[in-house]
């Protein structure tokens, strides 16, 4: 299984994107993609936002990842146990959000985290692969 963090999800649907073909085809060529719910409500901000897609299509966009990719939302105890993990890790600010991606990877047996920001995400995740296409 592999988990794709919001980066990859972004690019992959948002064909102005700067990476738009390697994100859409690391999608393409996950084994069974997965994420979790948190990383949709941050690709719906990242595009709405930062790319400023309007929201009708910013929803059309990230709703339409659930085709091609599994989605589970997080438990309570993801959360605890990322905020403890980011602790441990001296993960600070929105590393938070690496440390919960990287808590939900975990317990999802994921084989590879697949992240346009390898840095950030190895720090929290130093025990699973990480791809950068």
């Amino acid at each position: 299984m592999t988990f794709l963090d919001t980066g990859i999800m972004v690019g992959a649907v948002f064909d102005r994107h700067p990476e738009h073909r390697i994100c859409l085809e690391a999608l393409e060529n996950s084994r069974r993609p997965f994420t979790n719910a948190h990383a949709l409500a941050e690709t719906f901000a990242a595009l709405t936002g930062f790319y400023k897609v309007p929201t009708d299509a910013a929803t059309e966009l990230t709703l339409s990842l659930r085709a091609s990719v599994m989605v589970e939302a997080l438990t309570l105890a993801d959360y605890e146990l990322a905020i403890r993990e980011a602790r441990s890790r001296r993960a600070k600010g929105g590393g938070i959000y690496d440390a919960v991606h990287a808590t939900f990877a975990r317990r999802k047996k994921a084989v590879q985290i697949v992240t346009r920001n390898p840095t950030q995400v190895q720090r929290v995740a130093p025990d699973i692969e990480i791809l950068t296409p």
